[in-house]
């Protein structure tokens, strides 16, 4: 009998965790469910299978123990199963079960804590996360689908056949940019005891000699650790500015200070946060365009090298440029601007017609707001669309004196370029003035406008950025 009872508590048990590692749990409300471990908003496992084990799991596990035990303690016949001895066996089974069947993989959950900032109890939980990055996008503008998911019923099914490890490393991605935010968090981690920020509280000496320590440590500069500025150091400091997106001028002000400051561990979360935003990106062909907010760069890929990169000017905070992929279809020449009704409530409802016209613009038949082709367009000379449902596309501006700036986060959604002629020379065109001219490319071109604070650049540099849309806390819960 006690063998017996021992039996039914394993059985039981197992039974149950088959279910659970099989990517559901149960949830004793007023209906009994069985919901996935995720707890993505009580979907519910719709599948005759787990019905079965379910309905198995709640006879053997109450039925069967309320006969062989329960019953008999009524009769007292607890000194003929000598009870004290079963239940102390039967929960050191139950123990050890839960113990074997909940424990995640250990190299699946070495990889959680290493590379991502996900906190997965279970194969299941640890995969998902790895897999398809956990975002909150509550506050995210853009298309969702601009990053690639794996289905969950997949990650549930390698879970099943014991091969989780493995499905998760070969759906991670193995390009230059993963791979090396992988190396340069090994680089940190090994760092972590010998980094020491300056703290900037009037000790110059000090600080002097930390912040070479920062510059030998994160840029290989290989400085004397020395409290004299010495030449080396202001190669060294102009070099940092560069990799982290600032006034490159070489002197220690607030924006540089600020960056110095940081600590290991806030460098490595950043790093770990872009490592999840590169393994959920879009994998890209051989021929493209790569927007990278945060960088206020574009970059244009072909045969898979890079031809051309240009300074860009991005969506201000609060009209922030989204986050999307389409392929380019058209390019116009000489373009209308037709004023969003947004933008013209704002900046010109109200302007008298004076005023309107001397700056280009007039009204159509339908009332609404144009500005003329030509020189002073908002749009400039040329345009660039990929359609998509933000109405965002690249355009000349006339404005070109806002490339000058470090900060270019200025338009009202739209990205406009530094060097649109040289664009539209690499697609195979040239420039005609003159009248409104609508080109439809012969190859679509794929445009990637992705949000990158961190990234390995293509001379392989580790590049920092200011997270200019406060992503990096709205994305990350």
């Amino acid at each position: 009998m006690t063998l017996f009872c021992i039996a039914v508590a394993c059985v039981n048990f197992s039974l149950a965790m088959a279910l659970m590692m099989s990517g559901c749990k149960f949830s004793f409300s007023n209906d009994l469910m069985v919901v996935p471990l995720d707890n993505s908003r009580g979907h519910i496992c719709n599948n005759v299978y787990y019905s079965v084990i379910y309905a198995c799991f709640l006879f053997v596990g109450y039925t069967v123990p309320y006969l062989y035990i329960i019953y008999p303690l009524i009769f007292k016949e607890c000194a003929k199963l000598r009870y004290d001895i079963s239940m102390k066996k039967i929960i050191l089974v139950f123990i050890q079960t839960f113990l074997f069947a909940a424990l995640p993989d250990p190299r699946l959950q070495s990889y959680q804590e290493r590379y991502s900032l996900c906190h997965g109890k279970n194969d299941y939980q640890i995969a998902q996360c790895l897999l398809n990055g956990d975002l909150n996008y509550a506050r995210f503008r853009g298309n969702r689908n601009a990053y690639r998911k794996i289905s969950r019923s997949k990650i549930q099914e390698a879970v099943r056949t014991g091969h989780i490890y493995d499905f998760t490393m070969n759906h991670l991605p193995r390009t230059k940019r993963y791979t090396a935010l992988k190396v340069y968090i090994d680089h940190l981690y090994s760092i972590r005891r010998a980094y020491t920020p300056p703290k900037f509280k009037g000790n110059g000496a000090d600080d002097i000699v930390k912040i070479k320590r920062v510059f030998n440590l994160l840029q290989f500069a290989e400085l004397d650790e020395t409290p004299e500025r010495t030449p080396e150091f202001e190669a060294a400091s102009l070099e940092y500015q560069r990799r982290h997106g600032l006034t490159v001028d070489g002197d220690i002000g607030p924006n540089t200070k600020r960056a110095l400051k940081q600590s290991i561990h806030s460098i490595i979360t950043k790093v770990k946060k872009n490592l999840v935003l590169e393994s959920i990106s879009r994998e890209k062909g051989s021929n493209y365009v790569l927007v990278n907010i945060p960088e206020f760069k574009m970059h244009y890929y072909d045969n898979g090298e890079p031809v051309l990169n240009m300074k860009i000017i991005v969506g201000k905070p609060k009209m922030r440029t989204p986050v999307f992929n389409r392929n380019m279809q058209y390019i116009v020449e000489n373009p209308r601007w037709y004023v969003p009704p947004s933008i013209y409530n704002k900046e010109y409802a109200g302007k008298s017609e004076a005023y309107l016209r001397k700056r280009g613009f007039a009204y159509n038949s339908e009332g609404k707001l144009y500005q003329k082709g030509g020189s002073r367009n908002a749009l400039g000379l040329v345009k660039f669309l990929f359609p998509n449902r933000f109405n965002v596309y690249m355009h000349d501006t006339p404005a070109k004196s806002l490339f000058n700036r470090t900060v270019r986060a200025y338009s009202h959604g739209c990205i406009r370029l530094e060097k649109p002629f040289a664009l539209l020379h690499e697609l195979g065109y040239n420039y005609h003035r003159g009248k409104t001219k609508w080109i439809t490319l012969k190859k679509q071109i794929p445009v990637y406008v992705e949000y990158h604070t961190v990234w390995v650049d293509d001379e392989g540099i580790v590049q920092f950025r200011k997270d200019i849309y406060g992503y990096e806390k709205k994305l990350f819960r």
